[in-house]
């Protein structure tokens, strides 16, 4: 036992010595160099809103993470707290889907919640001419197809014009990498899921669109405030900034799954599961038939550098797709963060396609294909219908990109 303890020791020591070396994936937030928009928000924006009257649009991704907290803060600068914006998932995050009625009672902080996706433009700007100011706090991923930017676009359509203003807490999202990509949407396609005018990446934080919005289609219209986040340079990965990943919504609850969401969200225009009510949501994808998962995974393991690979995984959704059923699919194991979403997202659905002629089909919505709503043309769907390579389907909207990124480059801030 002796002969055994003093290996161990020697182990441990060699391990210890080696100090700063062991390597470190992720930076602690003690040890972080952020200071994050609510942190100034507290300190520097809300005393100076003493006895005004406010909205609030948040969940746990922002400050509604402690609803004490606020209600102190209000309560201790005599600010009214007169409504409350519902987002998709509800105040709290939890909600799987939209709330069927346009205003419910919020129990934490016993004041009405407008749901806005429900009520009517006119009874949203009539709200917002009740308050002094509108706080807007949410985490997003990037994505015009995430609908917490259709919220901040339908408030600002509201507050054109108005005296109202508008102050918009930034985050630093898992896309700060990368350039916008994809196209922009076309008007038949526009839904709660796309009303953003950006494309389907969008290149931005949630305040730098917030910018851009208010200057190229509100003409300045909106009295916009932006509260940035402090010390973060364009490019570092979340996981070096020490920020702690704040559940956005259900199927979002860790980074990789935020992560991933850039390339998979494009599954849910097809008939498969993405994992929703799994403990990996779009981190799983599969299908009842799904027999043959490795074929499929030995195809898409084999691009983008190996940023990536797939392996086999079993799942029972609650939500979706396959509801209650056993579905045999993938699990999407990220190496690294630079890679294609749109070339994994158009190998993955037109490989599904080639493996699974007679099962694959395309989700139908109530006018077009969903796929077409969530891409914002029916260009991605009719190409992979066709055959045509990546390369060759890329070239169309290239030219979208390059002036797309052009148009945004004066409103970014990091």
């Amino acid at each position: 036992m002796t002969k055994y303890f003093f290996r161990f020791s020697l182990i441990f020591l060699a391990l210890a010595c080696q100090g700063n070396t062991v390597p470190q994936f992720r930076v602690h937030p003690s040890n972080s160099k952020i200071t994050a928009s609510q942190d100034t928000f507290y300190e520097k924006i809300l005393p100076g809103l003493s006895g005004k009257k406010l909205m609030l649009a948040t969940n746990p991704s922002g400050i509604g993470t402690n609803p004490t907290k606020i209600s102190q803060m209000l309560e201790k600068y005599n600010i009214k707290l007169e409504h409350l914006i519902g987002l998709e998932h509800g105040f709290l995050g939890l909600e799987e889907d939209f709330s069927q009625t346009p205003v419910t009672m919020d129990s934490t902080f016993q004041r009405p919640l407008y749901h806005i996706y429900k009520i009517k433009d006119s009874e949203l700007r009539d709200l917002l001419i009740e308050v002094d100011v509108v706080v807007f706090d949410v985490q997003d991923v990037g994505m015009r197809c995430y609908t917490y930017l259709s919220v901040l676009k339908r408030l600002m359509d509201g507050l054109k014009g108005l005296k109202t203003k508008l102050i918009v807490l930034d985050h630093i999202h898992t896309a700060m990498h990368l350039p916008p990509l994809g196209e922009k949407m076309s008007s038949k396609n526009i839904n709660f899921a796309g009303e953003f005018p950006s494309l389907l990446i969008t290149g931005m934080t949630m305040g730098e669109a917030a910018k851009y919005y208010n200057k190229e289609y509100a003409k300045g219209s909106v009295q916009l405030e932006v509260v940035p986040v402090l010390g973060y340079k364009r490019g570092v990965y979340f996981e070096e900034t020490g920020i702690p990943w704040t559940t956005p919504s259900p199927n979002l609850p860790m980074v990789d799954s935020a992560r991933n969401y850039l390339s998979l969200v494009l599954l849910e225009g097809v008939n498969v599961s993405v994992g929703r009510g799994t403990q990996a949501p779009f981190v799983y994808f599969g299908a009842t038939w799904m027999n043959n998962p490795e074929e499929l995974a030995e195809r898409l393991s084999q691009l983008d550098k190996q940023a990536y690979y797939f392996t086999t995984v079993y799942f029972k959704p609650l939500y979706g797709p396959y509801k209650g059923k056993i579905c045999t699919g993938l699990r999407m194991n990220l190496v690294r963060p630079e890679y294609d979403p749109i070339l994994l997202a158009y190998e993955l659905i037109k490989g599904l396609k080639e493996t699974y002629p007679n099962d694959f089909k395309w989700n139908k919505g109530n006018t077009n294909h969903w796929v077409d709503q969530l891409w914002g043309n029916d260009n991605f769907r009719k190409s992979i219908d066709a055959g045509i390579s990546y390369q060759e389907f890329r070239k169309g909207f290239e030219p979208v990109e390059l002036e797309e990124k052009k148009k945004i480059a004066p409103y970014l801030m990091y």
